[in-house]
């Protein structure tokens, strides 16, 4: 009966381990870079490393606000997809992997999604009455 004990407490332990590694490994952590710092990176460095979108002030005008919506409110556009065709190209699974790099800085599309995308979240429109209207204006633009 011990040993039962002592495996599944083995077990839940590991299970813990390995939960706080995904959430220490996630875009949305919080947390900061251990192995950066100790690799001479200072703690805001280690902790700009880990934003979930580039600065909003590098850039202007809808751009810029375009990525402010994706530092404010990444968990929406983390739910929509993005229809310039950048997930075949550059791998993106939605629309807030535009704003991690500078992509989302150079395409018409990405930027009227996401700026379209916090009107109608403003509005209080639901997630899936978003995504339909997105797709509706968006999907046959090439």
């Amino acid at each position: 009966m011990f040993k039962r004990l002592k495996f599944i407490a083995t077990l839940m332990g590991s299970a813990s381990m390995v939960a706080a590694v995904y959430f220490l490994a996630s875009p949305f952590s919080t947390g900061i870079d251990v192995a950066a710092v100790q690799a001479g990176e200072s703690e805001a460095q280690a902790t700009e490393n880990l934003r979930v979108t580039l600065d909003p002030k590098q850039f202007q005008g809808e751009v810029r606000k375009a990525y402010q919506v994706a530092q404010d409110d990444p968990a929406l556009l983390a739910q929509l997809h993005c229809y310039c065709g950048c997930d075949k190209a550059d791998g993106h699974r939605n629309l807030l992997d535009c704003y991690r790099t500078e992509h989302g800085a150079h395409c018409e599309i990405c930027v009227g999604e996401a700026n379209d995308a916090e009107a109608m979240a403003k509005r209080g429109m639901s997630i899936d009455a978003i995504r339909d209207a997105l797709r509706a204006r968006y999907a046959n633009e090439d």
